[in-house]
């Protein structure tokens, strides 16, 4: 291969890179107390759209209010072992919905957790826009983006 032809071809990956998905989950805060309301945004800065799948009809509460919370977050707690996934689970009659996030767009999920220690959302995505995705039978190939820990303080009484 020429030197001519390798130097187009490294080119031409950077270029690739450069207009690839750079999707970030982002918290605002590194400490919550317990029923607080977070505000989690999932932000596009690559150069191509993604989509990820939103479980609707999920709602959340702070025992005080009851509100809707469509969420597209793996709620995840440090333990001793590693990392568990919690159980937030859908709400009866939810479903899992693609939603296209297109460049340099963000969207937020507000919710409130009933927990403490350390958290992490993640996020599972596929490069593209794909509103045909069918998020009850995910495709292989998506993508990890995980958010900053943060910390849930135990309420004293």
């Amino acid at each position: 291969m020429s030197r001519a032809a390798v130097s187009q071809f490294v080119i031409s990956i950077l270029l690739a890179s450069s207009v690839s998905a750079h999707v970030r989950v982002v918290v605002p805060s590194n400490q919550y107390k317990p029923d607080e309301k977070i505000y989690a945004s999932v932000e596009n800065d690559g150069g191509e759209p993604v989509t990820f799948c939103v479980e609707m009809g999920q709602t959340s509460t702070n025992h005080i209010i009851i509100e809707s919370t469509p969420v597209p977050f793996i709620v995840e707690m440090e333990i001793n072992q590693g990392w568990r996934t919690l159980l937030i689970g859908p709400d009866v009659g939810s479903s899992r919905q693609p939603v296209v996030l297109k460049p340099q767009e963000s969207l937020k999920f507000p919710f409130w957790l009933h927990s403490h220690g350390r958290i992490r959302l993640r996020l599972l995505y596929w490069r593209g826009a794909k509103p045909e995705l069918n998020c009850a039978k995910p495709p292989r190939g998506a993508h990890n983006a995980k958010s900053a820990t943060f910390a849930f303080l135990e309420v004293e009484d």
